[in-house]
């Protein structure tokens, strides 16, 4: 190899390894641009947990189905999450829909990667209710999960009946009251009620009977739910 063939190869490298880098550094930009955060904050009535209020972000995936996302949030309302997928709307719920954002109105990604959806008062759109929670006579105590509903709760495709098992429903001891958020104006609400299907706690629970109750209209909610 002479001298001006060897000096043209080392060019090429390192024409390369630029473009190399260069491709890598726009992949990363790529991979960062499309990651974005939610962020927000729901301010509630006076209490403590969700007590059945949900934030519920729907994505569409590129060339998949879209999907639903439960965002948790804590104590103060605050709720952060990361999605890399195009987010088509930002819906709470409690039993029903009591605030709700669709894709043309949410708030553009800010210089922070985040859309900011600010606070979402829902004082004055919900009111809290309390009802005991108890096994059967001659049932045995332990415990259940409990969720709250608008409408029947919902079914898979094959007609089985919704699971409670996961940390959306925590574990409640039977004869413990139970807070819950409503709206000030609703029909049809139902509650579920299941136990689990053997002793396993936590990630280990697994459907058990269910009990259910309803519909109920936002004057006429129970006091006590029995479970069998």
């Amino acid at each position: 190899m002479n001298l001006l063939t060897a000096a043209r190869l080392a060019v090429l490298l390192v024409f390369a390894a630029a473009c190399g880098c260069r491709g890598e550094l726009e992949s990363d930009h790529q991979r960062v641009t499309l990651e974005h955060t939610l962020v927000g904050q729901l301010l509630l009535p006076p209490g403590v947990g969700s007590r059945g209020v949900e934030v519920l972000v729907k994505t569409s995936p590129s060339g998949g189905e879209p999907r639903t996302t439960w965002v948790l949030f804590d104590d103060q309302g605050f709720f952060r999450h990361t999605f890399r997928e195009p987010l088509t709307s930002v819906t709470v719920t409690a039993g029903s829909e009591v605030h709700g954002v669709g894709a043309q109105d949410l708030p553009v990604v800010n210089q922070a990667g985040q859309i900011d959806m600010g606070v979402i008062d829902l004082r004055d759109r919900l009111k809290r209710h309390r009802l005991m929670v108890r096994a059967a006579d001659g049932k045995p105590s332990g415990e259940v999960r409990v969720a709250m509903f608008s409408g029947p709760p919902p079914v898979g495709p094959y007609g089985e009946p919704v699971s409670l098992g996961s940390g959306q429903f925590p574990p409640i001891t039977m004869g413990s009251e139970m807070e819950w958020l409503v709206p000030q104006e609703v029909q049809g609400v139902y509650f579920l009620a299941e136990r689990p299907a053997g002793p396993g706690r936590g990630l280990d629970w697994r459907s058990g009977q269910q009990s259910l109750f309803g519909p109920f209209t936002s004057v006429e909610l129970p006091t006590e739910l029995i479970v069998e």
